[in-house]
């Protein structure tokens, strides 16, 4: 009888129970919002550089119109292209762009891999 009433120690191992998987759940929820502000920041990038693209800038200038829109991202893992490599006035341009996110919590990248491919894309008619 005296065993049942005793359970001075019962919260503390709960909490240490549940403790790893709220730790987890936050680690994901924290890693997701830098994701969102990646692609927040690259499909800001690429709208940028389709309006240079509109106003008939070259594509040396449009990725570097981009990656200046974009400079908190890691430029080693943004590619671009824009297209069609010749252009007039009325041309439909399409200016892509891929970042890779890398995660940056090493149980989060265990879980889901080493990165996540992030892609957005704009088409713009020439002006």
């Amino acid at each position: 009888m005296k065993l049942l009433k005793n359970q001075k120690g019962q919260g503390l191992v709960e909490f240490a129970l549940i403790l790893p998987v709220l730790i987890l759940i936050l680690m994901a929820i924290i890693e997701f919002g830098f994701m969102f502000n990646s692609y927040l920041t690259l499909s800001n990038g690429v709208r940028e550089a389709g309006r240079s693209a509109a106003l008939g800038a070259d594509d040396a200038t449009v990725e570097l119109r981009l990656r200046e829109a974009a400079s908190s991202l890691d430029g080693s893992q943004l590619a671009i292209t824009v297209t069609p490599a010749h252009r007039s006035r009325g041309d439909q341009i399409t200016v892509e762009a891929t970042y890779t996110y890398q995660f940056l919590t090493p149980i989060i990248s265990g879980i889901f891999g080493s990165g996540v491919t992030l892609e957005s894309d704009i088409k713009v008619r020439m002006e």
